[in-house]
């Protein structure tokens, strides 16, 4: 639902920042989405440490073996995504470069 969200996603967001349903929104849900935003120029990184730690939690949850679960979502990795060393790292790099903002 990150990815190209509809409005049938609101209930989600509503629920993620615990908030009544804003049925108004709906139409505004498509571009919110990762791929609507890298077609306005944002980027998005995912930092490897905690990619890392995912994988290991996923484990410890039963979900499989780390190194499968990482060999899995690393082949799966939206297009346009790029994986960082870490992110402390990325953001210092952004901040050198210029950018005033960013969002983790």
């Amino acid at each position: 639902m990150f990815n190209q969200p509809t409005g049938d996603d609101l209930h989600l967001v509503m629920q993620a920042i615990d908030s009544p349903s804003i049925p108004a929104l709906a139409p505004a849900m498509p571009g919110l989405g990762i791929q609507s935003l890298q077609k306005s120029g944002a980027k998005f990184i995912l930092c490897n440490n905690a990619l890392g730690l995912w994988c290991l939690e996923l484990e410890a949850r039963g979900k499989g073996k780390a190194a499968d679960i990482e060999k899995e979502l690393r082949a799966n990795v939206l297009p346009g995504v790029t994986i960082v060393p870490a992110m402390v790292i990325a953001i210092d790099k952004a901040q050198e470069a210029g950018i005033k903002y960013n969002r983790q």
